[in-house]
């Protein structure tokens, strides 16, 4: 009986993510104000993820935020191939992104092709973005990743919509670094925002833990502080083993890739 319980509620919280996410773009793209987007894409995921996370229920949190992800993804993409114009508008740097992708996927030129000139643009976003999840309890971090992915998948869409072959351009849209990078922003995120969490409770010992608050328990002052400050330092080292990946994995494949997306882009390699 659990089982079916958990399952029909695993079920409405995914349906529930989803919509939200169709939702919230779709009301982004209907009252064209490119500065909220990000935050309402990421208000749909923020109450469960932080919810979750002061239960420590880590692994939850985790497969939620890429449930999240993956339907954010599909929803901007989406909107983006409906609607392009509209999209450029609303997708902040969504323009300005597709235009180095696409000179760099018909001359092979540009940042993402680079070691040197990548590294540091992707160590700077990854230190802001652990700094937010840290003194801001992941929301602040959870909006800039909501604004990184929605203009990937604004390059994304716009690829599939010009190129000469969707299918193949939907397919390779999204290189496997990228898809690597978010698992690794995520995982960072948690662990920082457990940290920050767990931190607050360190130092005020005034608020229930959540955990002892469903047991009818408050917070006991006799509690010792090495009891309640618990870091999840494992999520935190998968988290840099997939962004490490990630810079590995670009510095080989990138090459590759290119060709792949010029295929998709223009019907042939130049």
């Amino acid at each position: 009986m659990r089982i079916w319980y958990e399952f029909r509620r695993n079920i409405l919280t995914a349906m529930l993510l989803a919509i939200g996410t169709v939702l919230t773009t779709g009301t982004s793209f209907s009252l064209s104000m490119p500065k909220l987007m990000p935050f309402l894409g990421a208000a749909v995921i923020y109450p469960l993820y932080l919810l979750l996370i002061a239960r420590r229920c880590y692994n939850q949190a985790m497969l939620w935020v890429l449930w999240w992800a993956i339907c954010q993804s599909l929803a901007v993409a989406g909107a983006t191939v409906l609607a392009p114009e509209r999209a450029t508008e609303v997708v902040l740097n969504g323009a300005i992104y597709t235009e180095e992708m696409f000179h760099w996927i018909r001359t092979g030129e540009g940042s993402e092709g680079s070691l040197q000139l990548f590294l540091p643009l992707h160590l700077r976003e990854y230190a802001l973005f652990s700094l937010l999840s840290l003194v801001t309890l992941g929301s602040a971090a959870l909006i800039l990743g909501t604004y990184l992915l929605n203009y990937m998948n604004f390059y994304v869409g716009q690829l599939v919509y010009q190129s000469s072959n969707p299918w193949l351009a939907a397919l390779v849209g999204w290189p496997p670094w990228s898809i690597l990078r978010v698992v690794g922003y995520i995982a960072t995120g948690l662990a920082l925002t457990a940290l920050a969490l767990n931190l607050g409770h360190y130092f005020s010992r005034k608020f229930p833990q959540l955990d002892e608050v469903q047991a009818g328990e408050w917070f006991s002052p006799g509690l010792s502080r090495r009891s309640t400050l618990k870091f999840p330092h494992q999520y935190f080292l998968v988290g840099l083993g997939f962004l490490l990946g990630d810079l590995l994995v670009k510095a080989t494949l990138a090459p590759i890739w290119q060709q792949l997306l010029q295929i998709a882009l223009i019907g042939t390699l130049k």
